[in-house]
């Protein structure tokens, strides 16, 4: 999977944007992030699977379990399928 558009992450007062690029028919505005969500939009930015992404934040980030990483990546992936981000 990946998104379905174009996005830059920035740096907006301290907290982390995405704002999309390019083509983007019918999205507009920009989507609040963490430090998590700024890290699985990069992966999302090429087409990667959920476990490959779970694996890349048991990397990134110390301290974290498999279950936790799961379920971030579960609860992140369906709010961007239900706002119909995903290809």
């Amino acid at each position: 999977m990946k998104l379905k558009y174009d996005f830059v992450i920035n740096r907006v007062a301290n907290s982390l944007v995405a704002v999309p690029v390019g083509e983007t028919k019918g999205f507009s505005g920009y989507i609040k992030l963490n430090e998590t969500g700024a890290f699985i939009f990069e992966k999302l930015k090429k087409d990667v699977s959920k476990e490959e992404i779970t694996d890349s934040l048991l990397s990134e980030f110390d301290g974290c379990t498999r279950p936790q990483a799961e379920k971030t990546v579960d609860n992140f992936l369906e709010k961007l399928k239900a706002a119909d981000m995903l290809l």
